[in-house]
């Protein structure tokens, strides 16, 4: 149990699943499991929860919605967990307003900044998941609304590009089964093909990426001068996944192919490997596929 905060009354643990529309009983199994609500008791013995609480939540909560499992959400919110001035804030969703607050006036020394933190604070599934997809995102629903966002879109992308290149280079196996990665033509987002090739170049792979809007016939070609054991698809924009798989299906001589990002089907809609749609899982299927080459 917490101090109560100077002039906060806080709010019962109803009040909270009210604000935050998440159930009571998840409330209690998130404070008992994880720890992650630190409520004080009144003079009459009862919980209350302050503004910090309601912000664990909301945050978590968001997280889930996007896909992440609760135990990786909280190990990410833990790790970007500072305490300043004696009180407890919560950095991530601020970290987010600020990367994409520079971004959008074009601020790169600020936005550099604040990205080498995400890094330099998490592990590399992390600062992709709760940091940089999410900025992305918010950066994609003010140009939806309307905004002019697409210079920041590009440059946050191209800081990241940066950020993950070297952690390519870095990552390089000359062992290992060959694996070709590439978005495929008319897929013009590619951030997140580089962060799977990271994340298999760290595991073992042999990785070739390719890069945005690439020809997959042209994939496979290479793939067969390089005897690869996997080629892999990653689609983000609507529709990039049928398009592929069609155009998968018509290649001749065809490798070991994969869909993968947030565009591929369900597993069960396609003959094809499906890996994802989260970058932890698409790492976890490519280990299960080394395996197998092993």
């Amino acid at each position: 149990m917490e101090t109560p905060p100077n002039h906060a009354e806080g709010v019962s643990i109803g009040l909270l699943s009210a604000r935050t529309g998440v159930p009571v009983d998840t409330l209690r199994a998130w404070e008992r499991r994880y720890g992650v609500l630190r409520p004080w008791r009144t003079v009459g013995g009862q919980r209350r929860y302050g503004a910090a609480d309601i912000e664990r939540v909301l945050w978590l909560a968001a997280r889930v919605a996007e896909g992440q499992r609760i135990s990786e959400a909280v190990s990410g919110l833990n790790a970007l967990s500072t305490r300043e001035a004696g009180a407890e804030t919560l950095p991530v969703d601020s970290l987010i307003s600020r990367i994409s607050a520079s971004a959008r006036q074009g601020d790169s020394p600020r936005m550099e900044g604040e990205l080498d933190r995400a890094f330099a604070a998490l592990p590399l599934v992390q600062a992709m998941e709760l940091v940089v997809y999410p900025t992305l995102a918010d950066l994609g629903r003010r140009w939806a609304a309307g905004e002019p966002a697409v210079a920041a879109e590009h440059l946050l992308s191209t800081a990241v590009e940066h950020r993950l290149a070297g952690h390519l280079a870095v990552a390089r196996c000359p062992r290992g089964p060959v694996a070709m990665i590439a978005c495929p033509a008319g897929e013009r987002h590619f951030i997140g093909g580089l962060a799977l090739a990271v994340v298999m170049a760290q595991d073992g792979w042999q990785v070739s990426f390719l890069g945005a809007d690439t020809p997959l016939d042209e994939v496979n070609a290479l793939a067969g001068e390089r005897r690869a054991w996997i080629c892999v698809a990653v689609c983000t924009m609507p529709g990039t996944a049928d398009r592929a798989a069609a155009e998968i299906a018509e290649l001749t001589g065809m490798r070991r192919w994969v869909l993968a990002g947030p565009d591929a089907p369900m597993p069960s809609d396609t003959a094809l490997d499906v890996w994802g749609p989260d970058l932890q899982s698409a790492r976890d299927s490519a280990a299960r596929r080394a395996a197998e080459a092993a």
